[in-house]
């Protein structure tokens, strides 16, 4: 894996690997082509989307950082977010995303932009596409070195028709095409990733299960090996240090996890 231009992290919430599979995803599928991927990563305990987000961005532990259900609460002055990490390097970060609590993620002047949709009662996967138009925008006029797309319709239509339903798989499938759209004002010195944060079983997830716990992770970046699987584990908490080293930038003492080797 050698350095790039850009990264950009697309976080698909609560899509198991095995509804990736499932559905219909040729955005997905050809990354997974030209890339490296794990269909066994690790999300943490509790498997709830505010605490998955914030070991994913400050590299801690949920029981390191404190966040243990979907409330924030300020975290201790030790704990470093991607974020602000990159905005000290005077890079330039982006964020999209459709669930609030997510812009507790980055510290005050941390980002270039940040944009926030309010979800909507349907759950015909329309907020994504909005979404994705309105990160196309922006992604095509600014220059950039992070951005963050975090898609949250798959999630609901897990909790309200159920993981692993035709709907939730329509779900995927949308949220696929929605990358697609984005990957369309990319060029080949950006690096991608997918994932998710974490799964689901039933309605619902939070739970230590394995339906619950396994995650996702695709990689398309430059030197790595296309049609790859990643070895060794993989954990959400090596997401941000994966991150920092392919722009070039030196992991805080903080972080718990390593980059991921592909």
């Amino acid at each position: 894996m050698r350095n790039a231009d850009s990264v950009v992290l697309f976080l698909i919430d609560g899509m198991r690997p095995d509804g990736l599979r499932r559905a219909d995803t040729p955005v997905i599928d050809g990354l997974v082509k030209a890339g490296a991927s794990t269909m066994s990563a690790q999300t943490v305990m509790p498997t709830t989307t505010l605490p998955c987000h914030t070991s994913l961005f400050f590299s801690l532990a949920p029981q390191d950082h404190g966040i243990l259900d979907n409330t924030w609460k300020p975290l201790k002055p030790s704990a470093r977010s991607l974020f602000g990490v990159l905005s000290e390097r005077g890079m330039a970060a982006a964020s999209f995303f459709n669930w609030e609590p997510l812009r507790n993620l980055s510290p005050d002047g941390a980002l270039a932009a940040s944009f926030f949709l309010k979800d909507r009662s349907e759950h015909d996967g329309s907020i994504d596409r909005e979404l994705a138009s309105l990160a196309v925008r922006w992604l095509k006029a600014n220059p950039f070195q992070f951005a963050f797309v975090y898609m949250h319709n798959t999630d609901r239509t897990g909790h309200s028709e159920g993981w692993m339903s035709d709907k939730y798989l329509q779900s995927i499938a949308n949220a696929d095409a929605c990358i697609g759209e984005v990957m369309g004002v990319l060029d080949g010195k950006t690096a991608v990733i997918v994932m998710s944060d974490h799964g689901g079983h039933d309605r619902t997830h939070h739970s230590d299960r394995p339906e619950d716990m396994t995650i996702p992770f695709i990689i398309r970046a430059p030197g790595v090996r296309g049609g790859s699987g990643i070895p060794g584990d993989v954990r959400i908490t090596d997401v941000a240090p994966t991150i920092a080293a392919l722009l070039g930038v030196e992991a805080p003492d903080s972080w718990v996890g390593a980059k991921i080797a592909v």
